[in-house]
């Protein structure tokens, strides 16, 4: 076979691939920029936090030097204390320590302590009062906060009054003395801002590249210099620690502003030459195209002719094409043939429209139909049944596809042959995968015609119940005398199906079956959030509450959407209790126990189904709560102090401090723990451990509310009071009145 057509084609078209081929490369090339780019701001954004972390650990390395000699300095505590036998001496030794202190580190540039006993200031230069001090009005603000800890935002430190040096620029690391409590004094240690930028300015080159700081207040500790080249932002990146905002970047941004150009004009360019390139290859195709047009025409001759084989031994490509052609018009008979079993397809799709009522369906239309169907169009009454194969999820385990398509294939079989016993027209489909719809055309009355659908649903269950493995549940819907009401009598039949779960499998549901309750799944809200709670504590037997739920659920007949209501609802609040768990808790309901829980309400056909299910589900849910608590070195820990708090909470000093004293941890790391490990504040804990056991006594006892505050760890009984309404939502005499007895 001559190639000439194959070389015209080849040289005409060689020109555009060549263009092509030229735009992939400037493509690549503008592609390697921008990932040069990107990694400038990554290489950027890495030279910033390496900055913050040096300025972070010198600070925390300042602080954990200050707490250290804070806990182990005695002359510091005498000083503190105001000891009278404390001698000149001491005083000095003292200022050394503060001299020595400021040796250690180059960021400090000065330290100050004041005693709050009789408010004196001591510096490494002076022994004098606060009303002398040249820092007294930022001494006096640190006495009126209530934290125990703070790093101040930029401010100017001067050590004297009526001094002729300037200011200097500093941020204070405050704290109080004694360190947990405070009262007895404050400890200053002055930064040096001038000590940062020399540190920053070491790391960074003033030709390239630039760090700037501003504080939580947006005060500019580090900033552009006088003088100083324009730059680029590339980073900004707030400190976890100091709470500072970093900003880096270049200072040379003509790298990026060339850059950005040159890709403009290559990309502005490289459009240019698409569209040069398809105009050019337009006008080479309407050149080339003449000759196939005489094939149009031979298609046109030969189209309604049975084309042979193709062969490879022809003598052009103008041959080949010519028996691919005939070969085509083959293969468009065969389409012809496949086009007319689409209609199978068109008659489910009226079908489904006159179910959903999705679009009025005029008379002619409905005969027209009808007549292409073979059924007749004349009707008195029109009636439609849903069968639906029970526990199909199970079947689709046992069966392979092909026997599925034969079982029901039988059961249609079934329906079509009981209803050729009566004066019926019937029409199946399966709606879905495991329901088959059937609409029924009768000449009788719409009542009677209800009686007998019910009759031949009860044959139907009956016969596959006896001759198959598996078992239907029928929903009839009601009878209607028009076509635009066929959609009425399928959410009629829908309807009863969606009480199968509560009213059980294998079995005729009537549309006129009693519904649930109106609520729907609210109708036991309170019990749901009671059962949350006791899920998330582990405190009271919530196995027992969630089957009280379902057989309340059982008793009042829901359907299966307010199955699926209840149950979404009672997911939301067991997940609004674990949301004060450890997020790797949170991860395994999200990304576990939250879609079993939605496979579950797509599957299930009882609701003892459900409830076995879902108990099951929370199970295993909740061992692996325990097993990730009990991984944490501090589980068992967490638990005494629980325990101890169970026994010891009419303790009036009951408290964090309290905590620290008997555990030997801080009172804030414990409530931590103990909020990771029960979901819950520790504090909160307490009250409601409290309350309960008042009222207990409230119900129980004849006491008065000061002896029962007394008796449950309240020293006032205005505190007992004002805590109890919070918790329980009344005041304790109301609850007494309400639940208990009069005190005598």
């Amino acid at each position: 076979m001559h190639k000439k057509w194959f070389y015209r084609l080849l040289f005409s078209y060689f020109p555009i691939f060549f263009i092509l081929t030229s735009i992939l490369i400037l493509l690549t090339f503008l592609l390697l920029t921008g990932l040069t780019k990107r990694e400038t701001v990554n290489v950027n954004q890495q030279f910033t936090r390496h900055v913050i972390q040096l300025i972070d650990h010198s600070l925390k390395e300042i602080d954990q030097a200050l707490i250290k000699d804070i806990e182990s300095d005695t002359k510091l505590k005498a000083f503190f204390e105001n000891d009278p036998s404390l001698s000149y001496f001491n005083h000095y030794e003292i200022s050394r320590k503060v001299r020595d202190m400021i040796s250690t580190n180059g960021f400090i540039d000065s330290i100050y302590i004041f005693r709050n006993m009789d408010q004196m200031i001591m510096s490494k230069n002076t022994f004098i009062s606060l009303d002398k001090f040249g820092d007294r009005d930022f001494v006096s603000q640190r006495l009126k906060l209530a934290s125990l800890y703070e790093l101040s935002g930029k401010r100017d430190y001067m050590e004297f009054q009526d001094t002729e040096h300037f200011p200097t620029p500093v941020v204070s690391l405050v704290r109080k003395y004694p360190l947990l409590v405070g009262g007895q004094g404050l400890i200053v240690v002055n930064i040096s801002l001038a000590s940062i930028e020399q540190m920053v300015k070491g790391l960074t080159s003033s030709n390239v590249n630039f760090v700037r700081i501003k504080d939580f207040n947006e005060n500019v500790l580090l900033g552009e210099k006088q003088g100083e080249l324009p730059g680029t932002i590339l980073s900004e990146i707030t400190s976890e620690y100091t709470g500072w905002t970093f900003t880096g970047g270049v200072h040379d941004e003509r790298i990026f502003r060339y850059a950005s150009v040159f890709s403009y004009i290559w990309v502005a360019v490289g459009l240019l030459i698409v569209i040069a390139g398809t105009i050019w290859m337009a006008f080479v195709t309407r050149k080339n195209y003449k000759p196939i047009e005489e094939i149009l025409n031979q298609i046109n001759r030969y189209s309604v002719q049975k084309s042979g084989k193709l062969s490879k031994h022809v003598p052009d490509e103008f041959k080949f094409i010519e028996q691919a052609l005939d070969n085509l018009i083959e293969e468009s008979n065969t389409f012809q043939k496949m086009h007319e079993e689409d209609a199978i397809f068109r008659r489910r799709h009226f079908f489904v429209e006159l179910l959903e009522g999705s679009r009025p369906i005029e008379p002619t239309e409905w005969d027209e139909e009808l007549e292409r169907l073979n059924l007749p169009a004349q009707f008195l009454s029109l009636g439609v049944i849903v069968l639906e194969i029970d526990k199909f999820t199970t079947m689709v385990d046992v069966y392979n596809h092909r026997d599925l398509f034969l079982l029901k294939f039988v059961v249609n079989s079934v329906v079509k042959e009981m209803a050729e016993s009566h004066p019926l027209t019937v029409w199946t489909e399966w709606t879905a995968q495991h329901r088959l719809t059937v609409l029924y055309q009768s000449e009788e009355q719409a009542s009677e015609l209800e009686i007998r659908l019910i009759d031949l649903s009860e044959g139907i269950r009956g016969w596959v119940e006896s001759n198959l493995d598996f078992t239907l549940t029928i929903g009839v819907g009601p009878s209607v005398a028009h076509i635009e009401d066929i959609a009425k009598s399928y959410a009629g039949a829908t309807v009863a199906l969606s009480y199968k779960p509560s009213l059980g499998l294998n079995r005729v549901i009537s549309y006129q079956v009693p519904g649930g309750v109106q609520d729907g799944a609210f109708w036991h809200l309170q019990t749901i959030q009671i059962f949350a709670r006791a899920f998330r504590t582990g405190e009271e037997p919530w196995r027992q509450i969630l089957a009280n739920m379902f057989q309340e659920a059982r008793e009042n007949r829901l359907s299966r959407s307010e199955l699926v209501q209840f149950l979404n609802s009672l997911s939301h609040h067991v997940y609004r209790e674990i949301m004060e768990f450890p997020a790797e808790i949170q991860v395994v309901w999200k990304s576990d126990v939250l879609p079993r829980i939605n496979q579950i309400c797509e599957s299930f056909d009882l609701t003892e189904d459900l409830e076995a299910q879902v108990g099951q589900l929370l199970e295993e849910f909740e061992l692996r709560v325990r097993e990730l608590q009990e991984r944490s070195s501090h589980y068992a820990l967490i638990r005494d102090v629980k325990a101890y708090i169970e026994k010891e909470y009419a303790n009036a000093e009951m408290s964090l401090n309290h905590l620290y004293d008997v555990f030997g941890l801080n009172g804030k790391y414990v409530s931590r723990l103990f909020k990771e490990a029960f979901g819950e504040k520790l504090v909160d804990y307490l009250v409601r451990i409290r309350i309960e056991n008042s009222q207990r006594l409230l119900v129980t006892s004849s006491l008065s509310l000061q002896e029962i505050a007394n008796a449950v760890g309240y020293i006032h009984d205005i505190s007992y009071i004002r805590a109890f309404k919070k918790v329980v939502g009344t005041t304790p005499g109301e609850y007494r009145k309400n639940h208990g007895k009069s005190p005598s």
